[in-house]
Parts: structure tokens; C-alpha cells; sequence
């Protein structure tokens, strides 16, 4: 299956004068443009521009990669709900607009866990689909084959801008990891497994496909595998999410009043559209982010704590 998955764009205002600084983010006082962004316990989720060291394919020429993986400090859009050090960069706050408003650089602390889970869940060794739009009704994302793509983006301004792509590899139940827990990041438990009351156990637990980034390890690299769309150089202002050609690669415009999307791409081969795909984001300029490291634990800074709430939009 190739799936197109929509969740919100939107990037939090960090506003100087908003009641909300102080609350939900605070800013230094040596340095004012920057400060700690608080784990997300809003109504939504957010989008953040993440600067975090990993590993990625180098663009090669008109719309190839070097195939030898390559260590260093990337620059992409993604979802991270939990606590991250943020710098403005300069660029003016507006929910129309294509570049950040900051940079965040993700860290993790237990002093002050809010109620939004981050999914998909791109640290580590791994990449994790864990939960969003697995409701019961979404029977769909509860059977996705090996091999299968899942399309993580956002609608803005019309356009279908992309952040994530996802590659299935292999699959069980949270009842299932509840028989082998210590299988898992400690991090990405703590953020979305058994984030609040926890995921109940028909969800499906969907682990990547990735791409081999150990030069000792003789194997075979898969033909498609997970990767986020990045740039290794912060281009003074940040830049924009790659827009997906909706005509192209077959995709569908959102429904007006939900603003969202869950759709099955058909009559396109997985491995084509991979591919297509890549070429695609190459043409823009972008490498392919292939595992990033685990954001660095914090419980030495003291962070609100928030209260045990359940989300209003179902936990995705």
C-alpha cells in the first residue's frame, strides 16, 4: 500500500508577548532569542524545524544519491512533542508562512511530561509508526503489508508539504510488546508507548525499513527505506517543506472542514513511486536524512509539571 497521511503543520508561535511564554516555553535571559520549549500539552500537535546530528545521502548530481552514508549536523521538519532548546531565526511568526520561525535542537526530560505522544517517531535506530489514525475505524492502518509507504505531511497553503517518509518493515500489537518491552527505545516508550494511560493493546507497533549505515556490515541495502527530506546547512533563515506534486503522485486535496487526509495511493507500483519520489526531492535540493541520534537526556533542568489529560483528538 502507499498511503498519504496528513496531520497538522502548523509551527507553535513563540511569541515574546503571548500569555503562553512562561507557560508552555520560556526564553533566557543572557540570550533572547533563545529558550526551552516545554513538552507539548496543548490540543494539538505541532510541527517543529529540527537541527539534530545523523546520518544521511549525500544529492548527487540531477536526481541521484551517493550511496555511502555520510555523519553530520541535519536540518529537517518533523514532530517532536516533548521538551527542545529553540533559537528564533529571524523570520516572522505567521501560520500561512513556508519557513520556521525557529530552529529546535530535541531533548528529553521526565521532570515535566505532557499528554502529547510524537508519532511518527523518527530517533534512534529506527524509525516508529505507533498509533495516529489507527482508530477502529481506520481499519486500513491496522493491516499495512511489509514494503508498504506511508506519506507523513501536512496541507499548507493548498499543498501537500512532506516531512516524513515511512517504509514498513515488520509489525506487532502493543499486546504483543508488552510481552518484550525491553526491545524498544526507553524514549520512545516514555513518548508515546506508555505516554499517559498508554496505547491500547489492538494498536499496531510498525517498525521501519531503514538503510544500512555500518560500513562493516557486508548486506545487501533494501531498494526503499525510511528517511526524512534534509539539508545539512541551516541557509541563514531555514527552509521550506518539500511540495509534493498532487497531479504526479496521484494525491488527494483535503477535506475542507477537517483539513485532513488518509488516503490509499493506487495503480502505482511501491518501488516506482519510491523512487519517483526521490528524484523528486533531489530535484528540490534535499539529501535523505536515514537515522538521526536520540535527543539527549535532560532531567537536570526543571520543567512545569502538567496534568494527566486525556487528548482531544484521541491521542493521535
Amino acid at each position: 500500500m502507499i498511503i498519504q497521511f496528513s496531520h497538522n503543520g502548523k509551527e507553535f508561535n513563540l511569541s515574546k508577548r503571548s500569555s503562553k511564554n512562561g507557560v508552555d516555553y520560556r526564553f533566557n535571559s543572557k540570550n533572547p532569542d533563545s529558550g526551552y520549549r516545554y513538552w507539548n500539552n496543548l490540543d494539538c500537535h505541532f510541527r517543529k524545524f529540527i537541527k539534530q546530528s545523523g546520518w544521511y545521502l549525500q544529492k548527487s548530481g540531477i536526481n541521484k544519491f551517493i550511496p555511502d552514508p555520510k555523519h553530520g549536523d541535519l536540518y529537517f521538519w518533523g514532530e517532536w512533542e516533548p521538551q527542545s532548546e529553540f533559537e528564533l531565526t529571524g523570520n516572522t511568526y505567521s501560520k500561512a508562512s513556508s519557513l520556521p520561525h525557529a530552529v529546535n535542537f530535541p531533548i528529553f526530560s521526565t521532570r515535566g511530561i505532557g499528554s502529547r505522544n510524537t508519532d511518527p517517531f523518527v530517533f534512534g535506530n529506527n524509525f516508529y509508526y505507533t498509533n495516529c489514525k489507527q482508530g477502529r475505524n481506520k481499519a486500513i492502518m491496522l493491516s499495512l503489508s511489509s514494503n508498504s509507504i506511508i506519506l507523513f505531511g501536512s496541507i499548507m497553503n493548498g499543498d501537500f508539504v512532506l516531512d516524513t517518509v515511512f517504509v514498513v518493515d515488520i509489525d506487532e500489537t502493543v499486546r504483543d510488546y508488552k510481552t518484550h518491552p525491553q526491545n524498544y527505545p526507553d524514549i520512545l516508550k516514555d513518548t508515546t508507548i506508555n505516554l499517559g494511560k498508554g496505547l491500547a493493546d489492538w494498536h499496531k507497533l510498525y517498525k521501519g525499513k531503514m538503510y544500512n549505515c555500518s560500513p562493516n556490515e557486508q548486506k545487501e541495502q533494501p531498494e526503499t527505506f525510511c528517511f526524512v527530506p534534509c539539508w545539512t546547512d541551516y541557509c541563514n533563515q531555514g527552509f521550506a517543506r518539500p511540495v509534493i506534486d498532487m497531479k504526479r503522485f496521484q494525491l488527494q486535496s483535503p477535506i475542507p472542514v477537517f483539513n485532513s487526509i488518509l488516503y490509499q495511493i493506487k495503480n502505482y507500483n511501491e518501488t516506482d513511486f519510491w523512487n519517483d519520489l526521490v528524484k523528486e526531492l533531489i530535484t528540490q535540493g534535499f539529501s535523505l536524512g536515514i537515522k538521526l541520534e536520540m535527543p539527549s537526556n535532560n532531567d537536570i533542568e526543571q520543567f512545569p509539571e502538567f496534568e494527566d489529560k486525556t487528548p482531544k483528538c484521541g491521542g493521535c
